[in-house]
């Protein structure tokens, strides 16, 4: 498909920071990346999957694999900004429209509260996640000790524009009230905590990421059932 959008808005968008412009092309360039393969090479067995970040293919572990996100190419009229007043040091941080709302209404009743609920994070294409990595492999880090706390590409929810960070984004928001405040009214407004302390997917835990499902709050439960222990 393609996508023409003037040079007068992608000129805008790219010196904005907008990651809109990047979800348009992730599908096209990560199809290309794959014509790249030898077609004598042998097919992968449902047990291995890897990801290709520069000139290196990483292969996928334990408990990543078989849980890739297949996230759809959003265009750039899918996304809204989220209110500078709702996110950490009013940074410019975008969403799909759709949970605009009822984001915007859980922030308001926690403030309502007294609780200061502040977006980290949002939309991020699995373009920009490799970025991420890119970065941190050039600092030294190993693939492997980098998604002990991010996701690998692909692999983010990040990329669905439904996922949002809060303030901290790290072990210490466990700790807050506002993770407190979630655990209890998150599910009204259709959000969960999607890699809780003890999930099924036996990620590492990560409480300050939130997702929206739209699921009504009888229908959400807390998840139980393994011993976890989770990433952005």
């Amino acid at each position: 498909m393609s996508h023409r959008i003037p040079l007068i808005i992608l000129t805008a968008l790219f010196f904005a920071g907008w990651p809109a412009q990047e979800a348009l092309y992730a599908a096209e360039q990560e199809t290309a990346q794959g014509k790249e393969h030898s077609p004598v090479q042998l097919p992968e067995t449902e047990e291995e999957e890897f990801v290709t970040i520069g000139d290196t293919r990483y292969p996928i572990p334990e408990p990543w694999i078989g849980n890739r996100i297949e996230a759809p190419v959003l265009a750039f009229e899918s996304f809204a900004r989220i209110p500078p007043a709702n996110t950490h040091e009013q940074s410019e941080i975008y969403v799909i429209k759709e949970i605009i709302e009822p984001l915007v209404a859980m922030c308001n009743a926690a403030e309502d509260e007294g609780i200061n609920l502040q977006v980290r994070s949002g939309y991020r294409s699995e373009r920009y996640q490799k970025r991420i990595f890119v970065r941190m492999l050039a600092e030294g880090r190993t693939f492997d000790d980098i998604i002990r706390y991010v996701a690998p590409p692909g692999y983010s929810q990040h990329a669905l524009g439904t996922a949002v960070d809060f303030y901290p984004s790290n072990w210490r928001f466990a700790d807050t009230m506002q993770y407190q405040w979630l655990l209890e009214n998150a599910a009204r407004f259709g959000f969960t905590e999607t890699y809780s302390q003890y999930n099924r997917l036996r990620m590492p835990w990560e409480s300050w990421h939130w997702n929206y499902t739209g699921a009504p709050d009888s229908l959400v439960q807390p998840d139980t059932q393994l011993n976890g222990n989770t990433t952005y």
